[in-house]
């Protein structure tokens, strides 16, 4: 485990020291401050976080794939992969360092966000709810979790930073939108329309803007988490067999 945030660390001094960081916060503090600012000046707006939940789990859908794209692709491309192979770490403290410094650095992101809701706070005449609020947040960092993961799968894949970004986008929007099959008119009478609705990321996440936390829902986020990370490991364990 040691190793593991060593790396982590390294990343998460990278990510800072570099511009795309920033310009990613600022990116990601406009549109979700447009999207905040939009729904509290409509007439009647609840005091909760929950409407804006589905919309920020939006924005990650693009930002993760520009943070996690880099993490595999760019030592494979400029040969330190090989190197880091050669030294004590294994595979499984590689992939693990990466993904913990770049969920470092997105949850630092998605911390912005909490601006919003000391505004939201101030306003609401009859305060929030915070147990609400709390399975809100859990829903986000488990999202952005698995999306990072997934990020550090298609990292893994390629030596391109571009091709792994947009294979990370291709592959969290395709899963983001897999619900839209359970709502077929074929799909009450075809398990498979069904068993794949269920794999879907959104239907999981927005499950969390009820304030209720479902177990199945973490188990289901935790697997893909967990599951993207392994087949990363494999997927590294196949280079340095090379």
């Amino acid at each position: 485990m040691r190793n593991a945030l060593t790396i982590a660390r390294r990343e998460v001094g990278t990510y800072f020291t570099s511009p795309l960081i920033w310009i990613l916060a600022t990116a990601f503090l406009v549109f979700s401050g447009l999207i905040f600012a939009l729904y509290i000046s409509q007439p009647g707006a609840e005091a909760s976080m929950a409407p804006l939940l589905g919309l920020y789990g939006t924005v990650l859908l693009f930002v993760t794939p520009m943070i996690s794209m880099r993490l595999l692709a760019e030592e494979q491309r400029s040969g330190t992969l090989e190197l880091l192979m050669t030294s004590p770490l294994n595979d499984w403290q590689l992939v693990l360092g990466k993904w913990l410094g770049g969920l470092t650095a997105l949850l630092g992101l998605v911390a912005l966000t909490l601006i919003h809701v000391g505004i939201m706070a101030r306003l609401a005449t009859n305060g929030m709810a915070t147990g609400i609020l709390l399975g809100n947040y859990l829903g986000l960092v488990l999202l952005a979790a698995s999306l990072l993961a997934l990020g550090v799968l298609t990292s893994s894949l390629t030596e391109s930073q571009v091709v792994a970004g947009f294979l990370g986008i291709m592959l969290v929007m395709i899963l983001w939108f897999l619900p839209i099959l359970g709502e077929a008119p074929s799909a009450a009478d075809n398990p498979i329309l069904q068993a794949l609705a269920y794999l879907g990321l959104s239907d999981h996440y927005l499950n969390f803007g009820q304030g209720v936390i479902d177990s199945r829902d973490v188990i289901y986020f935790l697997t893909i988490t967990i599951g993207s990370l392994f087949l990363a490991t494999r997927i590294i364990e196949t280079r340095r067999w090379r």
